[in-house]
């Protein structure tokens, strides 16, 4: 998972030249197919109150007019750096980010969602205050069109065990990337970065976040809404077919609960909660008819669906439902009755 990586004598100079005692901070962000949001997000990074900042846009093989933008900023700015590659997807570009990457502090965001002015200048003073590795915020979601803040943490800081177990229990976004900042010594074992699995379609970040933090000795939390998330539906999920590409979500659950720390609760908790994340793709394949994908997917969550009963950070209405929703496939209702029952669990 490190790969070793050329000395840039270019790269090095930069960092040790600095001498205003404001950290260089890399924004790694792949875009694709997003020329309606860029715009919005580049200019609030731009914005940002903590200045020192490399803005590496990757475009990975837009073929709308993404990359024009993307390039119309680097001439704008000259913190901008723009990277373009035929389309390999999200984990290649963020390794192509880590690539170029100079900065003393390593941000990923999504380049259809924007930050508070403030987040990176607060993100940064939270990782010095509190000598920590990696420090993360609150975020703002849009769940019913109406915004809710979530992912606040007010606690002190936390060694990896205390750290995935706030993430999962108060109402944190467990495999985000974004609204995260982390020290170059944690992402980097010196010329060797930790990489993305680009055989995974989902859940890569979510390997990638513990294969990190699993080494940062204290992580630190701002409990404050700084990132604005902008959910967008499905451009790599299909209502009617299982894909590989959604299948290998179960193939990053199984990485993840490896990483995880020997804590009998967490594990626990990560068993509950991959059940739950899952279990819609079991709806999908039932209701497509694909019942090679419904076998392996039911053999995957069979084993956690105790841990997700007892768990009690899961809505009850929600376990109903899908009490519900197991029951019908049991008894091989037709796929159109499943499928309503499922619309409405949401």
């Amino acid at each position: 998972r490190l790969r070793r990586l050329p000395r840039c004598a270019a790269s090095i100079s930069i960092r040790k030249s600095r001498g205003d005692g404001m950290s260089r901070i890399s924004i790694i962000i792949p875009v694709y197919q997003t020329e309606a949001y860029v715009e919005k997000c580049v200019c609030s990074y731009l914005a940002q109150t903590h200045t020192d900042l490399e803005i590496i846009l990757i475009d990975d093989g837009s073929k709308d007019e993404s990359g024009t933008i993307c390039d119309s900023w680097r001439k704008k700015d000259s913190r901008v750096r723009v990277v373009h590659q035929q389309n390999a997807g999200v984990s290649c570009a963020r390794n192509a980010g880590l690539d170029v990457c100079t900065g003393d502090l390593i941000s990923f965001v999504d380049s259809d969602d924007w930050l508070d002015l403030h987040m990176f200048e607060k993100l940064a003073r939270c990782l010095d205050e509190n000598k920590a590795d990696a420090a993360m915020c609150g975020f703002v979601d849009y769940p019913h069109g109406a915004p809710v803040e979530k992912g606040l943490f007010p606690v002190p800081p936390c060694d990896f065990t205390g750290t995935v177990y706030q993430m999962m229990r108060r109402n944190g976004y467990f495999t985000s990337l974004w609204a995260k900042l982390f020290r170059r010594e944690l992402v980097f074992r010196g010329d060797m970065s930790v990489r993305f699995d680009s055989t995974l379609a989902f859940g890569e970040d979510e390997v990638w976040l513990l294969e990190v933090l699993r080494d940062a000795a204290r992580t630190a939390f701002v409990p404050e809404a700084l990132y604005t998330w902008r959910p967008r539906e499905g451009s790599v999920t299909r209502p009617d077919i299982i894909t590989e590409k959604q299948m290998s979500i179960l193939t990053a659950k199984e990485k993840s609960l490896l990483l995880l720390p020997d804590d009998a609760d967490i594990r626990s908790l990560a068993r509950g909660r991959i059940y739950n994340d899952c279990y819609s793709l079991k709806v999908l394949a039932y209701c497509t008819g694909d019942k090679s994908a419904f076998k392996t997917i039911n053999r995957a969550l069979r084993p956690m669906r105790w841990d997700w009963i007892r768990s009690d950070d899961l809505i009850f209405l929600r376990k109903c439902k899908v009490l519900v929703l197991d029951a019908e496939m049991r008894l091989h209702l037709p796929t159109a009755i499943v499928s309503w029952t499922n619309e409405r669990t949401h």
